[in-house]
């Protein structure tokens, strides 16, 4: 089993694959049933907001943590 990393507000994270964007996260959030998700902001417009399970912003295959 993979182990998770930590995810915080602030980091920024690159989204692989063709047309890949750079985007920020701004909140986290938990549903019911306990699963995290991840509110995200695109760097170049902080208009476009999207929110993903934590699991998908962890998945190595899409996106990638910038220092």
């Amino acid at each position: 089993m993979r182990r998770r990393r930590e995810i915080i507000p602030g980091q920024r994270y690159r989204k692989l694959g063709f047309g890949a964007m750079l985007w920020e996260v701004v909140g986290l959030s938990e549903d019911a049933l306990g699963n995290t998700h991840v509110r995200l902001r695109q760097v170049g417009d902080p208009r476009t907001l999207k929110t993903l399970a934590a699991s998908v912003l962890d998945d190595p295959s899409q996106f990638q943590l910038v220092a």
